[in-house]
């Protein structure tokens, strides 16, 4: 260590001087590297860049209170861009740059792809945002953890409210054809089945396609276009959510419309425009009433001028529980570090308490619904059940 503490007062004295330097973020300080992976390119690039975010802001407050095993942390970033193909190249990367662990990936088919790979290395991974069940029910990834409820748990939310609170009788069930879509979907499919509810069409939506027309017409002869108790659930992620809810609401398709956490994003706000209005989604609960969350927030804010998205917070609180778990097993061994964070138990983290189950699911996690209402400073996302 004496190297480190010679590295960070040559640092110190060329910031003094005003020169700029890397300082002793960099790998001859002999950091802890930890893997930062998602998408930073395309169009879930608000995705990966707010988790991103997450991740930085934590390695800063970290790092500045000492690092971790007397050591700073370093986070090692690569662009998967939600692609199968590159996520697996990715994980080959992460590994070849000896990351101790790896927080992401973002979506589903791209954690899914770079896994095997981490397993195989025995890489600890946390994701803030990879919501497929099968991920930790399967049993085949020891090694993966979330700071975010899975699927199941907003497939049943979005029924219930759907059923219980909206009076739903009939519905449409659309989505994309990534993983995160089709399983959201099925589950969604099944739970409304389970509820009396007669599911009218089930149909895919074409990423990218010039418009929905005959989809929206599709709805149109099923008559679930009414807001007299039926809904339009779309399973998949907030750009083609915003296209194909205004193209629907310009045909005068007035149903209720309801989607998960994937199109809870200000994008979707921004790309829908005022046919955004009164959509529901169903998210992570609300954390403006959680000290430390709002504490964070703020942070955020001065530090990138954004206000945290929900995998922002979630991402941040993922090197938190991963710096305790170092801690706590006293050495970055991985075997050890995977065994502790099932034993983890956090109280003020940026999403409040929290630990993970022996499968690694999120534990202390719950999932609320939204509606896009106007507010004083514009259209925003508002707990509504």
């Amino acid at each position: 260590m004496l190297e480190n503490k010679f590295i960070k007062r040559i640092a110190s004295s060329l910031v003094a001087l005003g020169i700029s330097t890397i300082a002793y973020s960099n790998s001859w300080a002999e950091n802890l590297k930890i893997g930062v992976a998602g998408p930073y390119t395309g169009e879930m690039s608000n995705y990966g860049i707010s988790a991103k975010n997450g991740v930085t802001l934590a390695i800063k407050h970290i790092n500045a209170a000492g690092g971790v095993l007397g050591t700073d942390l370093e986070a090692v970033s690569q662009d998967d861009a939600c692609d199968s193909v590159k996520a697996a190249r990715v994980a080959e990367n992460m590994i070849a740059e000896n990351v101790i662990a790896v927080i992401g990936h973002i979506c589903n088919n791209s954690t899914e792809a770079a896994l095997s790979s981490y397993a195989s290395a025995n890489i600890p991974v946390i994701s803030a945002a990879s919501t497929n069940p099968n991920l930790t029910n399967e049993g085949k990834y020891p090694n993966f953890f979330r700071t975010i409820s899975h699927d199941a748990s907003q497939a049943q939310l979005q029924v219930e409210f759907a059923v219980k609170a909206l009076g739903i009788k009939k519905a449409a069930v659309i989505f994309d054809q990534g993983n995160y879509g089709k399983e959201m979907a099925g589950l969604v499919r099944d739970g409304l089945e389970q509820n009396g509810v007669k599911v009218l069409v089930f149909e895919p939506i074409e990423s990218g396609a010039e418009n929905y027309s005959e989809l929206i017409g599709k709805l149109r002869k099923a008559k679930v276009n009414s807001s007299n108790g039926t809904a339009v659930f779309f399973s998949g992620y907030h750009p083609e959510a915003a296209k194909f809810v205004a193209e629907a609401r310009k045909e005068r398709n007035n149903a209720y419309f309801i989607s998960g956490d994937g199109v809870k994003d200000p994008s979707f706000i921004e790309n829908a425009g005022k046919y955004a209005m009164e959509y529901y989604v169903s998210a992570p609960f609300d954390l403006s009433k959680v000290a430390s969350a709002r504490s964070v927030t703020e942070q955020y804010k001065a530090e990138f001028g954004l206000e945290p998205t929900i995998h922002s917070l979630r991402s941040y609180a993922a090197v938190q529980v991963f710096a305790k778990a170092l801690e706590k097993s006293g050495t970055s061994d991985s075997s050890a570090v995977i065994e502790t964070l099932k034993e983890v138990e956090m109280q003020d983290s940026a999403i409040g308490e929290f630990s993970f189950s022996e499968s690694g699911d999120i534990l202390g996690a719950g999932d609320a619904l939204y509606q896009v209402r106007p507010t004083p400073t514009g259209l925003r996302f508002v707990p509504a059940y």
